[in-house]
Order: structure tokens, then sequence, then C-alpha cells
């Protein structure tokens, strides 16, 4: 009897150790994998129209340098930075509303933050407000940063673009307003900023059509746009790993 109970002791620890195994191994693994959020708006999710979103072209390029990652596409269409109480147009989880499940739940090494457009649009034309106000998406851009700070997750902040011709002239401004405090603030929480707006500009210079060569529709980047937006997170994560 005790020799079948000693036996029986031996086979449940050796189980035991094999699971603790796995369990370390499993957790190695997951550390050595680079894990990036791409959390932002139509401009960062897939498009059909698009063959490689920025995201899409870190992972590719990440991989042919050797590097395993996992790069989370969280990027949803008509979304801004804050929640649907602020502003529920397009009836879509917002910024504010997802920021949990998107981001902190996946832990990931890296947050590129990448909104303004939608927080700056003007629905009902020149005279009306914002569908956020910029102290509210500043505040919501902060707390993001904060809470992924907590998290030890470092973010990158990414401008808007700019948008194309077919669009009035006062929006361009309004939305150049958003992409300014996005630059001030990369500066004052001191952390990696992509100025979509500058580099779309200056790759553009010298062509006719100016950005609306970036530009599928007047506002959504194209092909080019989103290598150019990807070369540079590249650049910024390969400093900085």
């Amino acid at each position: 009897m005790v020799r079948i109970e000693s036996h029986f002791v031996k086979k449940v620890l050796f189980s035991i150790s094999l699971l603790l195994i796995a369990t370390v191994w499993t957790k190695a693994q997951a550390q050595d994998t680079l894990k990036i959020v791409a959390f932002g708006n139509s401009t960062t999710a897939p498009r059909k129209a698009v063959s490689k979103v920025y995201a899409v072209r870190l992972q590719d390029t990440l991989s042919h340098l050797g590097i395993t990652a996992r790069v989370i596409n969280a990027g949803v269409p008509g979304s801004h930075s804050g929640s649907v109480k602020d502003n529920n147009l397009h009836k879509v989880a917002h910024g504010m509303d997802r920021f949990e499940k998107d981001v902190l739940a996946n832990v990931p090494n890296w947050l590129v933050i990448s909104f303004g457009i939608n927080d700056a649009w003007q629905d009902n034309g020149k005279q009306s407000p914002s569908r956020l106000s910029i102290e509210q998406y500043c505040n919501n851009l902060s707390y993001f940063i904060a809470q992924a700070r907590k998290s030890k997750i470092r973010s990158i902040l990414m401008t808007p673009n700019p948008i194309g011709k077919k669009y009035e002239s006062w929006r361009h401004k309004r939305i150049k307003k958003y992409m300014r405090v996005t630059k001030r603030l990369a500066k004052q929480q001191e952390i990696p900023l992509v100025d979509v707006w500058a580099l779309f500009y200056k790759n553009t210079n010298h062509q006719s059509n100016g950005v609306d060569a970036l530009l599928l529709d007047g506002m959504h980047p194209n092909d080019a746009g989103q290598k150019i937006m990807s070369d540079t997170l590249i650049k910024i994560i390969n400093q900085q790993k």
C-alpha cells in the first residue's frame, strides 16, 4: 500500500514538474516576442484599397530583420480618442471606451497612438465645434500615455496626417491645431513622435498634386503614405529596443 502511494506521489510530482517547465518555457517565448499595438482610427485600420497598412508593414519588416514580433491592429474607422458619451456619430467604440481591452489587456512592449482627424472634425460647418475639443483630445492622449507608462509600455505618438485639396481650407486649419497639440504633448511627455504631417509634406514637396499623392481619397493614406509611417516607426523602435 505504501509503495503504491509512493509511486502515485512520484507521478503527480513529475506531472507538476512538466507543467512548471512548460509554463516557464511559454513565458520565456512570450518575453522574446516584441508586441506592438497600433491604436487609432481609420488611418490605422485595415482598408480594402490599401495593400498593406502600416501595422502590417511593421510586422513584415520586423520579421525580415529577424525580430520575432506581433503587431496588433487596433484601428477602428470613425473612432476618436474619447468615448461614446463625448460624440457617437459613427456608433463605434472610441479610444477611451476600448483602451483597456485593446491595449492594456494585450500587454504590449510598444503602443502607437494615432488619433486626431475624427477628434478635430466639424460636422456642421465652419462655425461648428469639433467632435472633441482640443482640451479633451489632449487629456485623452495624456491618459493613454500615463496608463501605458504605469504598465511599463512605451508609447509613440503619431500626428494626424494632412488632408487633401478636396476638403475646405478651414478643415485643414482645424486639424493642424490638433497636430500641433500632438507634437507639443510628445515633447512634454518625452516620448517619440512620428510627425506624419511634416513627413507627408516633405515627401511630396516637388509633386504637383502635393500631399494628395500619398492619400487615397483626400484623407486616408495610400500604400506609399503607409510605408512612410511604417519606415519611421521602425527607425524609432530599432533605436530604442
